[in-house]
Parts: C-alpha cells; structure tokens; sequence
C-alpha cells in the first residue's frame, strides 16, 4: 500500500504539467495569447543616460518658416525677416556622407544643437541610412539638386528634373519627409529657377556667412573665415559641408566658439512639407563620393 500510494503521488506533478500543456496548445490553435510573464522577469532595455546640456550651445528657439509662395534668404537677396541680431543657422550642404556626416553629428549632439542639412539626391540614394540618421537626430533635411548642377548653366526642364528628383529620394527615403528648403548649387540662382521654386512653395536659402570650408584645407583657416563673416554680419546663415575631413576637425572649436561669443543658434523648421512632382530621375553620378570631395572649382555668386 505504501509503494501504490509513493507511485501515486510521484505521477501528479507530471498530471499537472501535461495539463498545462494542453490548455497552452489549444490557446495556441485558437489564437490564444499565453498568459503574460511576471514583469519582474522580463529583460528591461538599458536606459540611455540623458544628455547634459548645461553650459552647451543649444538651441535658442525654434522657427517655424512659412513658405507659401516660396522666399528667398540670405544676404544676396533682398532682406526678410528670419533672424535676430546674433542669431545663426547652422547648414551643411552636399551629404550624407559615409564619415563624415556621423562624425558631424555627434559634435552637434556633444552642443546641444540642431543644424539644417541640404542633400544631394544623389547621396540620398547612395547612403540612404545616414540621410535617415540625420533626420533622426532632429535636425532639419533640406534638398541641393540631384547631382549638384549649376542651375545657371542648364535648362528649366533639366533643372525641375534636377530639383524634382532629389526632393523625390527624400520623400521615400525619410520617415518624417523633407523639408521645402531648397539651396542652389554654386549659389547660382538664375530668376527662372527661383521663380519655378516659388511656384512649388519652396524656399530658397542662401547664405550670410562662408566657411569656405571647400577650398581651405585648413581647419584653424576655416575657423577664421565663418566667424570673420559672421562678425561683419552680426549673424546669419552659417555654410559648411558635411563632405571634407577639415570641416568635421573644425566643427567641434566652431560650436564652442559661438557659445563663448554668445552667438544664439535657431533651428528652421517647416510650416508643411513639400509635395511631390513626377519626373525622371536624371543620370547617375559615376562615383558621388568623389564629386564631393572634388567640391566647387568655381563659385558663381
């Protein structure tokens, strides 16, 4: 009798366990959640350690553009208001680079700041992850032309083509689409062009004040021309490119030097996004990366 009732007791935990599985199984079948693990158990994701911005550049405010109509910017154009004495835009053309653009990132992130970048469609489709990073991070993606044409030098049909395709690459490519912002290659900018943008509700952004970052291999040379510039405009759109090594030594010294120089940054953002147009995407660059790096031979201004 004792051995019959030992037998007995041993075959219950193994009873139980084959029910359990049961009612699993037939939950399983009928589309049935199992039941939800104790939350104690469950692995919880690693906090990132949030970021200290106290005595960091920052972002002054946020400015909302309106580009109905389109709008010009910049000091070649008649003025608009935009931006306040000792206020700046921080803008890169010509990316997303491989390198260069993450490396970039990570210095605005180290400040606190937001930047405007104007891609190339070409670049977008080559590094379409890095476009998304940039975005990601909270910056502002604006367009450059699919392969960097001079504006002035190509018909209107090639140029809508040329301005449409990039804004295209973008649409697909990013998650919260691109920004009106449009800045012409060269700053070349011929009225049938900007009056075409104008029409499509696209803003043109010029510039107030060069790095020459793409003829200055130099960084400390780079540093001396952006903030001659901006201290002869008290301000204003700031142009680098997210393309040259001496650009990403440099931007580091530049943010911290704005903050000493009390410099307030603004971050552009649009009222809408921009619609799509339909066209066909123009030739391919042989090789984008080394067009970048091959930057402006001339400048038209």
């Amino acid at each position: 009798m004792r051995k019959l009732l030992l037998a007995t007791l041993l075959m219950i935990p193994a009873a139980v366990v084959s029910a359990e599985d049961g009612v699993h199984a037939v939950n399983a079948v009928a589309g049935v959640a199992p039941p939800a693990a104790d939350e104690t158990t469950k692995p919880q994701a690693e906090a990132k350690p949030a970021i200290d911005c106290t005595g960091k550049l920052g972002v002054s405010r946020v400015a909302e553009v309106d580009t109905t109509g389109g709008g010009d910017y910049g000091e070649q154009y008649p003025p608009t208001k935009l931006l306040e004495k000792g206020e700046v835009v921080i803008t890169f053309d010509d990316g997303p680079h491989p390198t260069f653009t993450r490396e970039i990132l990570a210095a605005l992130a180290e400040q606190c700041t937001k930047a405007t970048f104007f891609q190339v469609g070409q670049m977008i489709k080559s590094f379409p992850e890095i476009s998304k990073e940039v975005q990601a991070a909270g910056h502002t993606v604006g367009t450059h032309t699919w392969s960097h044409k001079n504006m002035g030098a190509v018909s209107l049909d090639r140029a809508k083509s040329q301005i449409e395709s990039a804004i295209n690459i973008a649409e697909a490519t990013l998650p919260d689409g691109v920004a009106p912002f449009f800045r012409f290659p060269y700053l070349s900018d011929p009225k049938r062009v900007r009056d075409y943008l104008a029409s499509r509700h696209i803003a043109v952004m010029g510039i107030d004040a060069d790095s020459f970052d793409w003829r200055n291999r130099s960084p400390d040379k780079v540093f001396k021309n952006i903030f001659s510039a901006l201290d002869k405009s008290g301000g204003g759109i700031m142009l680098f490119h997210d393309i040259h090594p001496q650009t990403v030594k440099v931007i580091p010294e530049v943010l911290a030097e704005l903050k000493a120089r009390g410099y307030k940054v603004v971050h552009l953002v649009p009222k809408a996004r921009v619609e799509t147009v339909a066209v066909a995407e123009p030739e391919p660059m042989r090789n984008p990366l080394r067009r970048s790096t091959k930057h402006r031979r001339a400048v038209k201004r």
